[in-house]
């Protein structure tokens, strides 16, 4: 398995690349390829050309969750030719919004259904388990068991003249079977990564080895996050690339935890499993 981080938050020694808030990711599998996830704009795709990436070739593109920074540089894929399955879950084209006090933003994507329809796109809805291949998976409807990773309150979304807590129901995750176990790529755990992971495990009935992508762990606290790391050695976990939502906090903590090969993914590096 390759992976190859298309932009994430941050920069990498490839000076030549755009870096931005969000997420794209490029997988190899096999014989199979994935583009998982889209960054904000279309500089994901921009830094896929600066790789050598060939975007087209791509067997399945993959959405984990309806929010801009993960979604924003899809139509960019789609006018360089990318016309495969666009992989997401239920509910990915429901607007979301961040509401504080008086003051709100939208989240959403940029493009809807009636976009894929007018580019003749297939759109495939993941509802618990979509496998791609023999070994390749996305998964949804996470078993909700840990309490204290309820998404944050201000994340909404809009349902007529009202706005309704948004919990997420439409985040993916993608699977790959390895040889001794799973490895999990996740956009950015809204659902909790701990749930995301022990649902994964219960499954597939196979130990959780790797992950990679955001944690959404950025405003943990650091009990929450020794916890979380307690928790996800236990499901057999040895290897993380975190990235975009994960925090300073984390990379701290997880980067002193003698168990866990952690290593942080920014834009144009990668991983060769």
């Amino acid at each position: 398995m390759k992976l190859m981080t298309l932009l994430e938050n941050t920069g990498s020694g490839n000076t030549s690349l755009h870096y931005e808030h969000g997420l794209s990711v490029f997988l190899e599998c096999g014989t199979k390829r994935y583009i998982f996830d889209f960054g904000p704009t279309e500089k994901s795709l921009e830094n896929a050309r600066r790789l050598g990436v060939p975007v087209e070739k791509a067997d399945f593109l993959i959405g984990s969750h309806g929010h801009y920074d993960h979604s924003g540089g899809y139509p960019a894929f789609v006018a360089a030719g990318c016309r495969q399955p666009l992989v997401t879950g239920a509910g990915y084209f429901r607007r979301k919004y961040s509401v504080e006090g008086i003051k709100c933003t939208y989240l959403g994507n940029s493009f809807d259904e009636a976009f894929l329809k007018a580019h003749g796109i297939e759109h495939r809805v993941c509802r618990d388990v979509l496998a791609l291949s023999e070994t390749e998976f996305i998964v949804s409807g996470f078993t909700r068991r840990c309490e204290f990773e309820a998404p944050p309150e201000r994340f909404v979304l809009r349902d007529g003249d009202r706005f309704v807590r948004d919990d997420f129901s439409d985040e993916v995750c993608f699977v790959h079977k390895l040889k001794d176990g799973l490895f999990v790529l996740v956009g950015c755990s809204h659902p909790g990564i701990l749930n995301i992971l022990s649902s994964v495990q219960e499954r597939f009935r196979m130990p959780v080895i790797g992950v990679v992508g955001g944690t959404h762990l950025m405003e943990a606290s650091e009990e929450r996050i020794r916890r979380t790391l307690t928790i996800v050695k236990g499901l057999g976990l040895r290897f993380v690339g975190f990235n975009h939502c994960s925090g300073a906090l984390f990379q701290k903590i997880v980067e002193q935890d003698p168990d866990i090969n952690a290593v942080h993914l920014g834009t144009g590096q990668g991983l060769f499993l």
